[in-house]
C-alpha cells in the first residue's frame, strides 16, 4: 500500500546540518519538559521536607533530562518503523537524473514530526548513492 502522494514532503538536507537540527529539537524539548517536571518535583518535595538538599533536585533534573532524551529518540525510532511498515514513507530513487535518493513522507502520516525527527537524527541510514543524505525540497 503506497500512501505517499504528491502531498508528501521530500526530505533532503546536508548531513551535519540535519543532525544538528535534530539534536537541537531533542535538546529543546528535553530541557523544556525537564524544567516543568523539576519545578513540580521541587514543589512537592519541599512540601514534604523543607530541608531538601539541592543535590536531590539536581540529581532528579539530570536523570529526567537523560531519560527524556532517550525516550524521545526511541519514540521517533518506533514512529519511523511504523510509518515505513504502513507505507507512509517511500524512497524516491529518480531525483535529478537518478543521482540522488529522497524520502517522501505522506502528509497524513501519524506522528509525522517524530518520523522527520528520526530521519534528522540518523541521516547516514538514508545516505544516497553519491554519499549525501536525503534533502527536503
Amino acid at each position: 500500500m503506497n500512501r505517499t502522494g504528491s502531498a508528501g514532503a521530500l526530505i533532503v538536507y546536508a548531513r551535519p546540518s540535519m543532525m544538528l537540527r535534530g539534536m537541537c529539537k531533542v535538546i529543546a524539548i528535553a530541557f523544556a519538559v525537564n524544567q516543568v517536571l523539576t519545578t513540580a518535583f521541587t514543589y512537592v518535595a519541599q512540601q514534604l521536607d523543607s530541608s531538601l538538599p539541592h543535590e536531590v533536585v539536581w540529581l532528579f533534573s539530570c536523570m529526567t533530562c537523560g531519560l527524556l532524551t532517550l525516550w524521545l529518540q526511541a519514540d521517533a525510532r518506533r514512529a519511523f518503523g511504523c510509518a515505513r511498515k504502513q507505507g507512509y514513507v517511500k524512497i524516491d530513487e529518480a531525483i535529478r537524473n537518478g543521482n540522488e535518493r529522497a524520502l517522501r513522507i505522506a502528509a497524513d502520516c501519524p506522528k509525522r514530526w517524530l518520523v522527520i525527527l528520526h530521519i534528522e537524527l540518523n541521516p547516514a541510514t538514508f545516505a544516497m548513492h553519491s554519499g549525501r543524505p536525503p534533502r527536503q525540497e
